[in-house]
């Protein structure tokens, strides 16, 4: 008979009681707070933070977890390839201990402007993206509100993939490197490094555009002052089928709220399929804290006044990460 002791593994979270657990992710919560402000890979919308995903990479190594890429596939609808989806499995010492399948659809910021091979490479890029941060934020949430911050990743909140520059605008030519613009700097920006690809501890700040002089007009007789243009809205209509919002942004005339960050926020709750949320109940909201009537959600928005806007949003907010959950 065999009398040898044989070891039985445990997990850390199976050794730790709540105290210790607690105590840990506050001491993450304090150097992941450190670490996001000095490097700035976050996105502030209004009053909130929200990380990018090298955030949430420098949480999951705190907890030793790395994020490993099991799939992409094309999405399909009607023959044609809409988007991607990837599906990112977190690893534990060798274990399997979370994941997500997220999608990117042509349709995101992440994709736009991009045509062809590169929009399909830039769907494929942005799904395992969002699929990292949602799988670290399923895990690690506890440890992003400790430090602050919104457990929605950014990516999820603003349709971009945070690890590709786009190479149509603040690109660097002397360096040949996207410029960007993070957490409190006031410009866009890049870091330069030496010929081994090590930080020098300068920077290239991006040149302001030039300004044109304008131009002298020759005074006439009897000019007559040139009449103002008419100022013109930004409409939420519902799309055809099932009635969720698209933003059609113009020229929008002076609002409480910024018309296009409404309509993303919009879209998101929408497609959650959140019936409180449609562009008719939307100004029923507004109208009922305004007191006004209104046809459409761009002049109920525009009815509201300063204080009622914070309302209206701080409402907003709660229902997207509701959404995003």
């Amino acid at each position: 008979m065999n009398t040898d002791l044989v070891a039985i593994p445990q997990t850390t979270a199976m050794l730790e009681t709540p105290s210790e657990v607690v105590y840990r992710a506050s001491q993450q919560a304090r150097l992941l707070m450190d670490i996001v402000e000095k490097t700035g890979c976050y996105q502030q919308i209004r009053d909130k933070k929200y990380l990018q995903v090298e955030a949430w990479e420098t949480i999951g190594a705190f907890n030793r977890t790395h994020a490993e890429t099991e799939f992409i596939t094309a999405i399909v609808q009607d023959d044609q390839t809409i988007g991607y989806q990837a599906k990112v499995q977190l690893f534990k010492d060798g274990m399997v201990t979370g994941g997500a399948i997220m999608p990117c659809y042509f349709t995101e910021n992440a994709c736009r402007g991009k045509e062809g091979d590169a929009k399909h490479k830039a769907s494929m890029s942005a799904a395992q993206t969002f699929a990292t941060s949602k799988a670290y934020r399923m895990n690690f949430s506890y440890v992003a509100i400790l430090a602050g911050y919104s457990p929605t990743p950014a990516e999820e909140m603003t349709g971009e993939d945070s690890t590709v520059p786009d190479y149509t605008k603040h690109w660097c030519k002397e360096h040949k490197t996207a410029y960007f613009k993070k957490g409190n700097m006031k410009s866009y920006a890049h870091p330069i490094t030496d010929a081994q690809g090590n930080k020098t501890g300068d920077w290239c700040n991006e040149p302001e555009p030039k300004k044109e002089a304008p131009t002298e007009k020759e005074p006439t007789a009897a000019a007559k002052p040139e009449p103002k243009p008419e100022a013109t809205e930004a409409v939420l209509h519902p799309t055809e089928g099932e009635g969720e919002a698209q933003a059609e942004i113009t020229e929008a005339k002076a609002s409480p709220i910024d018309m296009e960050w409404l309509g993303s926020q919009l879209k998101i709750v929408q497609s959650k399929k959140m019936a409180s949320w449609r562009n008719t109940e939307v100004v029923k909201q507004i109208a009922a804290i305004t007191g006004k009537e209104a046809d459409s959600v761009t002049q109920a928005v525009a009815n509201l006044n300063h204080e009622q806007a914070e309302l209206f949003v701080k409402k907003l907010e709660s229902a997207v990460e509701v959404a995003l959950a």
